[in-house]
């Protein structure tokens, strides 16, 4: 089980004010709120949190089908920080794990279940502009491009679904003939996208 995240900074800046009243009340615990107001970048922070948030109702929602995102009842705790990655868990019924990578540009954060050993690859892509119909036709040829490089698949047999929940997956054609799908989690905001793929599936 994955999900990731990913949070254009700059966009972020435009789009919310996180000084605004009652912003940070209606999106953190008490103790969340404590860590930002007390963090050397508070509003690093802020987004990095709610990266945090984001990726793990992903593995929340990829396991159980349900969808009620509400960003307080995601409880998140910070195990190791530093100027490019954070580390942490987020309660949400259940521990997930998660790592986010920092930049200035960009926070890119993956969840996973909390002690559970998962290889991934992790991509992060930049936009030439941030129009729905590029990102999503990039992240493809992105995707595809990894499944030539790493999977030797050609792109004519790789290929993304959703299932009812709105979850993808890759869908690879074997050598053999044989389909396999294979966990992917993406996201895109402003200039960033980012995807995931789980690397435990052996082809």
């Amino acid at each position: 089980m994955i999900g990731n995240d990913i949070v254009d900074t700059a966009q972020a800046k435009r789009e919310s004010n996180w000084q605004r009243r009652g912003f940070l009340e209606k999106l953190f615990t008490t103790h969340e709120q404590g860590l930002i107001l007390s963090a050397s970048n508070p509003e690093r922070l802020v987004w990095t949190l709610w990266s945090m948030k984001e990726s793990a109702y992903k593995v929340s929602v990829r396991e159980t089908g349900k969808r009620a995102f509400a960003p307080k009842k995601l409880i998140c705790s910070i195990t190791s920080l530093s100027e490019e990655t954070v580390e942490g868990t987020v309660f949400y019924q259940k521990a997930y794990q998660t790592k986010s990578s920092i930049s200035p540009q960009h926070i890119a954060t993956v969840a996973i279940l909390a002690n559970t050993e998962l290889t991934f690859h992790q991509e992060i892509i930049q936009f030439s502009n941030s129009t729905y119909q590029h990102q999503n036709a990039r992240i493809q040829e992105d995707i595809q491009q990894y499944c030539v490089d790493y999977l030797a698949i050609p792109p004519a047999n790789s290929y993304l679904q959703k299932d009812q929940n709105g979850i993808p997956a890759l869908l690879v054609i074997k050598p053999s003939g044989e389909q396999l799908s294979i966990p992917i989690s993406i996201s895109h905001h402003g200039h960033y996208g980012s995807f995931v793929i789980d690397c435990t599936h052996r082809l």
